[in-house]
């Protein structure tokens, strides 16, 4: 590294005649360096020490500020802003970047500070909800709840499915609408979060059997080996999914959400778009595909910022931002 001092040296053994090796010498540092700063600032016989130190000092400035520059004259920002639109939190967004090496990207904190003064993108940044709860009432429902009967328990599933090596293993959930009677019909593949979600306008265990068979019948028979679902009565048909869809399926421990995790996650994640109270009548079809679809297409930090299509159907990296 040259300063100030020693570009003032540089100019002094310049003039004196020596050459690009013996300044080096002199001042300490690579030939590299001393032929770097010489070519960028005029060349040995125009080098002047006070004008290349004003450019260094440009230089460093800028690079310095590249990470605060959160404008939107900037592309960078502009980027950034058009990502958080489509749902991707700044981790993912600045992740992804990475992978993709396209551009330098900001760090994590300076989008969080840019971001949330702004009240107009502030709302488009993910928020941290309420862990989950076991509500007091939770032995009388118990009680009342319907058994299902001759169903697979979680733990005789094989073990490889904990392991999360292969692709095939899959868990199910509802999510209920406002009107209770509507619903959306969840499967995410454990491994690569791949998400299948069908619209239920009305809810019983002989459509829900119906709907989760025409799901899989797109999947490949070697990318569907389980599937791990919660103990409502809506899976009551499980043998007939099981017998037709040609796939395993188990139920979790009752209360015992953390054995789905990946489904009740993914659940979270599109309770963004379908809030609680959210009347799922008034959905289309397309809304939800068009969702499912920005889901899939969205990087994870547990995939190293791949997505969850591009690990599922092994794709090659595909430039996103």
């Amino acid at each position: 590294m040259i300063r100030r001092n020693d570009r003032v040296r540089l100019d002094v053994l310049l003039r004196a005649g020596l050459s690009i090796t013996d300044c080096a010498l002199n001042l300490g540092v690579s030939r590299i360096t001393v032929s770097k700063e010489v070519s960028r600032n005029g060349g040995r016989y125009n080098y002047n020490p006070f004008k290349a130190q004003r450019e260094a000092r440009k230089r460093r400035l800028e690079a310095n500020q590249y990470h605060r520059k959160f404008d939107e004259s900037n592309p960078e920002t502009k980027a950034t802003i058009k990502l958080l639109k489509l749902g991707w939190s700044p981790e993912q967004i600045v992740g992804r970047i990475k992978l993709e090496a396209k551009v330098k990207p900001f760090c994590v904190a300076t989008i969080y500070n840019n971001v949330n003064p702004n009240k107009g993108l502030s709302k488009l940044l993910p928020r941290k909800h309420n862990k989950y709860r076991r509500t007091r009432n939770c032995k009388i429902r118990k009680g009342l709840r319907e058994s299902l009967e001759s169903k697979k328990s979680i733990d005789l599933r094989p073990e490889i499915v904990d392991l999360r090596e292969r692709l095939g293993d899959w868990e199910g959930d509802t999510i209920i609408g406002r009107e209770k009677t509507a619903r959306i019909l969840t499967h995410v593949e454990r491994k690569s979060g791949y998400l299948l979600a069908n619209l239920m306008l009305s809810v019983t265990a002989e459509k829900i059997s119906f709907k989760s068979i025409e799901a899989f019948k797109k999947i490949p028979k070697q990318k569907k080996y389980s599937i791990t679902y919660d103990n409502g009565s809506e899976f009551a048909d499980h043998e007939w999914t099981e017998r037709q869809a040609k796939i395993s399926i188990y139920f979790a421990h009752p209360y015992h959400s953390w054995e789905r995790g990946t489904n009740e996650n993914t659940n979270g994640l599109l309770r963004r778009y379908f809030p609680k109270g959210t009347l799922f009548s008034n959905i289309s079809e397309e809304q939800l595909t068009k969702v499912v679809k920005s889901l899939n297409q969205k990087p994870r930090k547990r995939l190293g910022y791949k997505t969850p299509h591009e690990v599922f159907h092994g794709v090659k990296l595909r430039t996103l931002i």
